[in-house]
């Protein structure tokens, strides 16, 4: 899938911005707050409906204005051309979500037709901060790969586990005939979800750790790296089992506290976390290999992920920047990058990529 145009209007810094001749290799330099990186959420936003940067969409919304608007085309393999856009208003509940002149009621249609990966400054802290990420991240791959599966199952175990924990913090819920009801619910969607990220993350791993290897290739001593999945609950029980047997104790918190909901990737390095062991350069280099790992592997089932890299000077030193970008070169994947200065990034690129000068929120594309 490739970006051919794209359409801002209101949106951050931006009044208003379009844009079309995107290549496989894009550049967008200017200086810092000049709009370089709003440009990104903004394709971002065509994606997903929301920003990758804050939850407070009111502030994606322009001083002034009531209401932003991004849209887009995208290309896929055969040549189709495919029509997306988002508007967002300060009165409205949801965003407006179009495709194809069609409204639609979600924004995994929009996630399906655009697949995104971001490595941004937050990206690097994907291994410090919660589980609740590196959860996000693995959903988003089994999403792609699965999307019929997944989705109905996702939202099945989410309205299971709501209704189990109305039920846990009501008097005599011990007793509810409605309680062991939900509980098989949960158990039986937490099931189906673990087996799915299961299935994924050992094909994941393998991925992940060829990415690594090939952006440290030049720049550091191998260092033995295991990562593990962990689905949630104790692996020598069943999740029912599980939640049978620690009722007494939900019913005391007045939540689940097992489940898919709680699970986690962690990685170790010669044998104890790898937080404590790789140096910065290494651990940024795993986590970009997280979300390379997961362009390749998607690519792998004959999908192509659009990639949004910002500002990767200030986050990996010259060598694995090279190597980073050699790989996302050679996967024919469209890559959209910000620097500040536009030869930032010029020993990174094996060809000349399209460049764009934001500057005051304005875009110059170089002839």
């Amino acid at each position: 899938m490739l970006l051919d145009r794209l359409y801002i209007e209101a949106f951050r810094n931006i009044k208003t911005v379009s844009l079309t001749g995107f290549g496989n290799t894009n550049l967008f330099y200017g200086e810092n707050g000049s709009g370089k990186t709003s440009i990104l959420e903004a394709i971002y936003t065509l994606s997903a409906a929301r920003s990758f940067r804050t939850h407070k969409w009111r502030s994606l919304i322009s001083h002034g204005e009531i209401a932003f608007t991004v849209s887009g085309s995208v290309i896929n393999a055969a040549g189709v051309e495919t029509k997306l856009g988002v508007r967002r208003a300060l009165q409205e509940a949801s965003a407006f979500v179009r495709v194809d002149g069609q409204t639609v009621k979600t924004a995994s249609s929009l996630a399906q037709l655009l697949p995104i990966q971001v490595i941004d400054s937050a990206t690097f802290s994907l291994l410090e901060g919660a589980p609740e990420k590196r959860r996000q991240l693995m959903d988003w791959l089994v999403f792609h790969v699965e999307p019929q599966r997944f989705l109905p199952i996702w939202q099945r175990y989410g309205k299971a586990l709501q209704h189990r924990n109305a039920l846990l913090r009501q008097q005599n819920a011990s007793v509810s005939e409605e309680l062991v009801y939900w509980t098989r619910e949960v158990a039986t969607a937490g099931d189906e979800i673990n087996t799915l990220r299961e299935s994924l993350f050992s094909a994941f791993v393998p991925v992940v750790m060829e990415v690594y290897g090939t952006i440290n290739e030049q720049s550091s001593q191998p260092v033995e790296i295991n990562l593990s999945y962990h689905p949630g609950w104790d692996r020598e029980t069943s999740l029912r089992e599980r939640l049978e047997s620690s009722l007494d104790r939900d019913l005391e918190l007045g939540y689940t506290r097992d489940g898919p909901h709680r699970a986690d990737i962690r990685a170790r390095a010669a044998g104890k976390p790898a937080l404590e062991v790789l140096s910065r350069g290494q651990l940024k280099s795993l986590i970009a290999s997280f979300r390379v790992g997961q362009a390749k592997l998607l690519r792998q089932y004959g999908i192509n992920s659009v990639v949004l890299v910002d500002d990767l000077p200030a986050e990996l030193d010259d060598s694995r920047r090279r190597a980073l970008c050699r790989i996302l070169s050679q996967l024919g994947l469209q890559v959209f990058y910000t620097s500040i200065e536009q030869d930032d990034l010029a020993s990174c690129f094996e060809e000349q990529p399209k460049r764009f000068h934001v500057k005051h929120g304005q875009v110059i594309p170089h002839a």
